[in-house]
């Protein structure tokens, strides 16, 4: 982990150490939280992170904090005692405010920071572009397990999202907090909480960008079939140019695929898209070779009149298996 509060690992148990502040009855510190994301700039499904900008906000209480007065005393947060909060999910960020804390006299002890990057986030892509996510950030204590820190929702500091975001092409459906344990080791959990955002992706963009392309490219290799398997020259040619067009397809849509290991729906539709215009230029090549044969040529312009029915069907076949809902 990175320290992005830049809190300090104490341990309330070495000599000289700052003491943690017991909670009620001698039991964990509470510290009150609350977590806003006021803009999320990206959601990057190639690189699989996502780029925000939040602040949180902690408070305790710290007996050894009370002071006379009159106001509040500002102290560098490696001062004090404090839940030495990590984002264990960061990738690259930046605190924007100054590290410190705001102290009343009855030892009320406040930390706001504001930052700003992109944290990593897995994603199960096998339904792209028709997906949903869950995006988590999750601030963990460096130092304290949950029978020592005890993260509590403040009541009086808003947690949420902001009513719009510079996203374009998702749409956010709600958010929740969440106390539980990080624990990615299977053995001993720190203190944790964190706020999961759930999103959907807009599916218009791919369908104008990649899907009603493909459609077209794919229609085009079917004009082979209505045309004479005498006259080969223009079916070849035909069905070399929606194949090349194809190619020059792939090399554009490249770099909007996640490169995941598995298949996505989209790759099932490119994939079977592909094989269908390669389907067509064999067929036509088979027909124009036929055709020289005078005694085939019936059988050829058969095979055409078939294939007008057989390749449509198959795309739509292929269609519903890639851009099934559910």
């Amino acid at each position: 982990f990175a320290c992005v509060l830049c809190a300090v690992s104490l341990r309330a148990d070495m000599p000289g150490s700052i003491v943690r502040p017991t909670g009620p009855d001698g039991g964990p510190t509470q510290v009150y939280v609350a977590l806003g994301v006021l803009d999320i700039d990206e959601i990057n499904s190639a690189e699989q992170n996502f780029t925000v900008n939040l602040y949180v906000s902690a408070n305790w209480n710290d007996p050894s904090q009370v002071h006379d007065g009159p106001g509040e005393r500002v102290r560098p947060l490696n001062e004090v005692w404090n839940p030495g909060m990590l984002f264990v999910n960061q990738q690259k960020v930046w605190p924007t405010l100054p590290e410190i804390v705001m102290i009343t006299p009855e030892g009320q002890v406040s930390y706001a920071q504001r930052i700003w990057g992109p944290f990593s986030q897995p994603l199960e892509m096998k339904e792209f572009p028709f997906d949903t996510q869950d995006f988590e950030i999750r601030v963990a204590s460096s130092h304290a397990r949950p029978s020592q820190v005890e993260f509590v929702q403040d009541s009086e500091a808003r947690s949420g999202l902001a009513p719009e975001f510079s996203l374009p092409d998702w749409e956010i459906l709600g958010w929740e907090l969440d106390f539980t344990p990080y624990n990615p080791s299977g053995r001993r959990g720190a203190a944790s909480f964190g706020m999961i955002i759930h999103a959907r992706r807009y599916v218009s963009h791919y369908v104008v960008k990649i899907i009603l392309p493909l459609v077209l490219i794919v229609a085009m290799s079917w004009i082979v079939f209505w045309i004479d398997p005498s006259e080969s020259g223009t079916q070849i040619g035909v069905a070399t140019t929606s194949m090349l067009t194809l190619i020059a397809y792939r090399f554009m849509v490249g770099g909007m695929m996640p490169p995941v290991p598995y298949l996505t729906r989209m790759d099932h539709f490119i994939l079977g898209s592909t094989l269908l215009v390669f389907a067509a230029l064999i067929q036509a090549v088979t027909t124009t070779i036929m055709a020289h044969h005078p005694d085939q040529l019936s059988t050829a312009r058969r095979i055409d009149r078939v294939s007008r029915a057989i390749f449509p069907a198959g795309f739509l076949v292929l269609l519903a298996f890639s851009f099934r809902i559910g």
